[in-house]
C-alpha cells in the first residue's frame, strides 16, 4: 500500500512538473491593430497592411556603431528598410472604416507597411507587441494617413516643400530654378521614376537631429515582393545651400552628383546605387558622418571624385561596396577617421592625385589602398587588414616620376593574408630600383624573413615588369603595435 502510494505521489508530481514547463514555455502571442485614414476620404477600404520582422542592421555595422560612436550616425531599421525587398510575416487590407487586425503574432518587435495604390506608402517601426492586443493609434506620433500622391512639376521656382509621410513622384526630370527653395521635411518620400532625374540651382533645407528625409526609386512600390527595382538617375546638385545633410538615397544610378563648390554632405545614408556620390570640377568638398554602403557595382564607385580641388573625406562608415572611394585628379585630399569595411577594393588613388590617408581603420578580405597613374599618396596611422593591404600599379603606360607617383607609408597597423605591399608600379628613376620608404610601420611580425614574403617588389618582379621598379624599404619597423593608430 506504501509503494503504491508512493508511486501516485510520484506520478502527480511529474504531471504537475509537465504542466508547468508546458505554461512557462508556451508561445505568447497577441494581435495588432489599429485604423488607418485616406486624407479627404470617407471610404478606407483596400489600403494593404503587411508586417515583418524587425532588426534588420547587419551585426557587423552594429559593431562598428558601439565601438566608434563617433562615426557617421547609429544606423537604425528606418534608414535602410525597404518593403519592396523583404517577405512580409502577415498581409491583410482594410475594410470600410479603415480597420487592419494581424492575429496571432508572436511577441516582439515589427515593421508595419501600409500603402494603396496612388496614395504612397509609409512606414510605422519598432511596434512592439507585449500585451494580448495593441493599437498602432495608441502609438506616440505615429500618423496613420496616407496622402495622395503628388506630381513633382518639371519646373521649380519659389518655395516648395516637401512634407512629412507624403509621397512625391519624380515622373519627368525636374529642374529646380535659382530662384527656388526645396524644403525638405522629415519621412517625406520624393520617388524618382527610372531614368528621370532631379536638378537643383537654388536652396535647400534639410531636416535635423535624428529626422531624415528619403530619396529612393519609384519603381515597383505597389509591386509583390521582391520585385525588380529600377533605378532613377538621382540628383544633379549645382545649388548654393553649402550644406546638404540628413537624406537617405537609395535605387539611384547617381544618388547625388555635386557640381557647385563649397559644399559639405553631413549624415548622408547612401545604399544600393551604382554611384552614389559624385563630384566634378569643385573645390572644397567635404563628406563626412555618413554611412555609404551596399554599392556594388563594379563598373562605378560608390563615392567617386573626379577634378576636386580641397577635399575631406572624414567620420565615415563605408560597408559593403565593390569600390568604397576613387579619386580622379584630386588634389589636397584627406582621407581620415573612416571605417572602410567588407568591401572588395576600398580606397583608389589615381590620375595625378593627392592624398593624405590618415587614421583610418581598412578591414577587408580584397584591397585596401591602390595607388596609381602618377599619384601621391601618404599613408599614416592607419589600421589596414585585407588580403593585399597596399597595391601600387601603372596606368596605361602612364610612369611614375620623382615628384608624381610616390607612396609613402609609415606609423600603420599591418595585417595581410596574402601581401601587405604589392609594388607593380614603374618609375622614371636614373638608377634602379625606385625607393619607397615604408618605415616605422608595425608588420604583424618582428621577423624580417616574414616581412619579406609579405612584400612583392623590384626583387619579385624585376625579370617580369618591362621598366624600372620599386623597392619597399621597411627597416626600421616597430616591434608591436603602433599606439595611436586607427580611428581617434
Amino acid at each position: 500500500m506504501k509503494i503504491r502510494f508512493c508511486f501516485i505521489a510520484l506520478i502527480s508530481l511529474v504531471a504537475i512538473l509537465l504542466c508547468s514547463c508546458d505554461s512557462n514555455t508556451k508561445i505568447q502571442k497577441g494581435v495588432i491593430s489599429g485604423v488607418i485614414i485616406l486624407d479627404g476620404q470617407t471610404d478606407y477600404s483596400g489600403i494593404t497592411v503587411m508586417l515583418y520582422s524587425t532588426d534588420i542592421v547587419p551585426e557587423k555595422l552594429k559593431e562598428i556603431n558601439k565601438q566608434y560612436p563617433q562615426l557617421a550616425f547609429p544606423l537604425k531599421d528606418k534608414h535602410i528598410f525597404d518593403h519592396r525587398e523583404r517577405t512580409p510575416l502577415f498581409t491583410v487590407v482594410t475594410n470600410n472604416n479603415g480597420f487592419f487586425s494581424f492575429p496571432e503574432v508572436v511577441y516582439g518587435k515589427y515593421i508595419i507597411t501600409y500603402l494603396k495604390e496612388g496614395w504612397g506608402y509609409n512606414y510605422l517601426f519598432d511596434i512592439e507587441l507585449n500585451a494580448q492586443e495593441i493599437s498602432t493609434n495608441n502609438i506616440q506620433k505615429a500618423d496613420l494617413t496616407l496622402y495622395p500622391e503628388t506630381i513633382v512639376p518639371a519646373t521649380i521656382e519659389g518655395n516648395y516643400n516637401f512634407l512629412q509621410n507624403h509621397c512625391y513622384i519624380v515622373e519627368n526630370d525636374v529642374t529646380a530654378l535659382p530662384t527656388s527653395t526645396l524644403n525638405f521635411a522629415q519621412d517625406a518620400k520624393i520617388l524618382i521614376a527610372p531614368s528621370k532625374k532631379i536638378t537643383i540651382y537654388g536652396n535647400c533645407s534639410f531636416p535635423e537631429g535624428d529626422d531624415f528625409s528619403y530619396i529612393n526609386s519609384y519603381s515597383g512600390i505597389y509591386s509583390s515582393t521582391n520585385t525588380e527595382i529600377l533605378n532613377g538617375e538621382g540628383i544633379v546638385y549645382l545649388g548654393v545651400s553649402g550644406i546638404i545633410n540628413n537624406i537617405c538615397i537609395a535605387h539611384q544610378n547617381t544618388g547625388i552628383s555635386i557640381r557647385s563648390n563649397e559644399t559639405t554632405l553631413h549624415n548622408l545614408l547612401v545604399r544600393d546605387c551604382v554611384f552614389g556620390i559624385t563630384s566634378l570640377q569643385v573645390n572644397n568638398l567635404e563628406i563626412s558622418n555618413s554611412i555609404i554602403i551596399d554599392n556594388k557595382s563594379q563598373d562605378a564607385a560608390a563615392i567617386s571624385n573626379y577634378t576636386v580641388n580641397g577635399c575631406n573625406i572624414q567620420d565615415n562608415i563605408f560597408y559593403n561596396n565593390y569600390i568604397s572611394l576613387k579619386h580622379e585628379i584630386v588634389k589636397n585630399a584627406v582621407v581620415s577617421n573612416n571605417a572602410f569595411i567588407n568591401s572588395s577594393r576600398e580606397f583608389i588613388n589615381s590620375w595625378e592625385s593627392t592624398c593624405e590617408f590618415s587614421h583610418n581603420l581598412v578591414d577587408n578580405q580584397g584591397i585596401g589602398i591602390e595607388n596609381t597613374g602618377k599619384s601621391n599618396l601618404e599613408i599614416i596611422y592607419n589600421i589596414i587588414n585585407s588580403n593585399i593591404c597596399i597595391k601600387t600599379y601603372s596606368s596605361f603606360h602612364s610612369l611614375n616620376n620623382i615628384n608624381n607617383g610616390w607612396t609613402r607609408a609609415n606609423i600603420n597597423n599591418f595585417s595581410a593574408s596574402k601581401y601587405i605591399v604589392e609594388s607593380r608600379a614603374t618609375y622614371e628613376y636614373p638608377t634602379e630600383p625606385y625607393p619607397l620608404d615604408f618605415t616605422e610601420n608595425y608588420w604583424g611580425t618582428i621577423s624580417s624573413e616574414i616581412i619579406n614574403e609579405l612584400i612583392i617588389d623590384y626583387y619579385d618582379i624585376s625579370d617580369e615588369v618591362d621598366g624600372i621598379t620599386s623597392i619597399v624599404n621597411y627597416v626600421p619597423y616597430k616591434n608591436g603595435p603602433v599606439a595611436g593608430a586607427g580611428i581617434q
